[in-house]
């Protein structure tokens, strides 16, 4: 992997809709920087003439902490490669909530769990002379957050989160992340020492590691407080797209009250346009208070009776809506939205930094209830769309999957022109499969997953999983809780 000295390399995100990709994940994921952690057990040990101190976090302990977070980004979003597709960003962001500390289910990131319940999560977003506002709804309020190696992830217990909420609560440098910062053996004013090496790349959301440092120092410490700075760099990848990011910070602790009390962090992320991201050159500054919650609010052993505390399948599942067309389905974490408009959306599907698939769904003029589009006309239509790249109809059938919506299925076998490692121009075999997806009322659509023959192994068949889950539905009607248990008072 290329390291991103600039964050503009050529990437396969090339001619992707600025305005559908400006989106709070890229940024949330490596600048959202806030931090808590439940620090129980300060001790003071007097080691021959030098004051030293123990710092521990017990996880055991049911303190429910009050977290406020300010965050502030400025920089450049390259939606395309090269230096002139930048536009200048900024991101306004704030964050309150509760929050419990739980029980992981490993070592290490895996060690990590907390449930949240949070009381305001929004941001405003300014790429170019684009502005948008994004929010998570109330019925989604309620959170849970395990570590993993390659960042925390985020789901409600309650309802599937969409796109946009899922990429605004997701930050590198989360909460759970905070306590690996902490020394494992006593310290006194002027030590170093050197976090686990899963810390930061868990807390600047990076995968596919290529170098990773951090390092602490305890600044000073008296009776009542200490503070610890902190600064490193991590290189890798975010979906695929090499990135670079680097922290530097203090984390003040209080010594009587026996917790983290204010952490600032300033970040850096230069990042290389990628499949389903933008490039990144941006600053990042990251305010957050913590205290002792003076109620429990939402997060109650009460309120938390019967809600499952862990992601499953089910929570895991990320919700797209297209209210416009009164449509909604379910999809895995691995299908990113690529862009949005009115009648046309595009969504890729990335494996292990591999893109594996595209997947395209455009809205079709609404036909007289009962009727559709005709399969010869379909089937007409691809072989048009597609010109020169196609080669021949592989399959076409009309499938039953458990509901009443008209499905047909064209699998279509041909080549695109692209260019190999050596700029050499070449013929790739492709494969598209169509769908043409209609209900009685006469609204239709037609989608079509794009891959290559090797790739069809690993893609399998979760082109069915969403055209199976698609579902038309009436307007104003509120997405279902799936697998979920809202838990707590309403």
């Amino acid at each position: 992997m290329n390291r991103p000295e600039e964050p503009i390399e050529e990437g396969p995100g090339a001619g992707m809709n600025v305005h559908s990709r400006i989106r709070i994940a890229p940024l949330c994921r490596g600048l959202l920087w806030w931090g808590l952690c439940f620090l129980g057990g300060w001790s003071l040990v007097v080691a021959g003439a030098a004051e030293r101190v123990t710092l521990e976090d017990d996880p055991g302990a049911a303190q429910v902490f009050e977290v406020a977070t300010a965050l502030k980004v400025e920089g450049k979003i390259y939606p395309q490669p090269g230096a002139k597709s930048a536009l200048p960003l900024k991101v306004d962001a704030g964050f309150r909530y509760r929050e419990r500390r739980g029980e992981g289910a490993g070592r290490q990131a895996q060690s990590l769990r907390s449930v949240r319940y949070y009381d305001q999560a929004g941001a405003s977003i300014t790429a170019g002379n684009q502005v948008s506002n994004v929010s998570l709804r109330d019925e989604a309020r309620l959170i849970v957050v395990e570590g993993t190696d390659s960042g925390v992830e985020l789901s409600s217990p309650s309802i599937p989160l969409r796109v946009d909420e899922l990429e605004l609560l997701r930050a590198a440098g989360d909460s759970l992340v905070v306590a690996g910062l902490l020394p494992r053996e006593a310290v006194e004013a002027g030590d170093t020492w050197k976090p686990a090496s899963w810390v930061l790349p868990t807390w600047a959301g990076i995968e596919a590691v290529e170098k990773s440092q951090l390092s602490c120092t305890l600044e000073r410490i008296d009776s009542q407080q200490a503070v610890i700075r902190f600064q490193g760099e991590v290189i890798g990848a975010v979906w695929g797209a090499a990135a670079r990011v680097t922290v530097e910070g203090a984390l003040e602790l209080d010594l009587a009250k026996k917790h983290w009390k204010k952490l600032t962090l300033n970040q850096t992320e230069k990042r290389a346009v990628g499949a389903v991201s933008p490039g990144l050159d941006v600053t990042a500054k990251v305010e957050t208070t913590r205290r002792p919650a003076r109620t429990e609010g939402r997060l109650s052993e009460m309120d938390l009776k019967g809600v499952p505390l862990a992601a499953n399948e089910a929570t895991r599942l990320v919700v797209f809506e297209a209210p416009l067309w009164n449509l909604r389905f379910y999809h895995d974490r691995n299908w990113h939205l690529l862009n949005q408009n009115s009648d046309t959306s595009t969504l890729r599907y990335v494996e292990q930094g591999d893109l594996l698939a595209q997947c395209t769904i455009k809205k079709l003029p609404e036909a007289q209830p009962g009727k559709h589009v005709s399969e010869e006309l379909f089937r007409a239509d691809i072989e048009k769309a597609l010109g020169k790249n196609f080669e021949k109809f592989v399959q076409a059938e009309r499938l039953k999957l458990g509901t009443e919506t008209f499905v047909y299925r064209v699998v279509v076998q041909g080549t695109v022109k692209t260019q190999n490692d050596k700029d050499e121009e070449i013929l790739q075999p492709m494969q598209w499969h169509y769908y043409l997806v209609a209900d009685a009322q006469g609204r239709q659509l037609a989608l079509v997953f794009t891959f290559t023959p090797e790739h069809a192994k690993r893609f399998a068949d979760r082109d069915l999983a969403i055209v199976g889950g698609l579902e038309f539905f009436q307007p104003n009607a509120p997405t279902e809780a799936r697998g979920g248990n809202s838990g707590g008072r309403k």
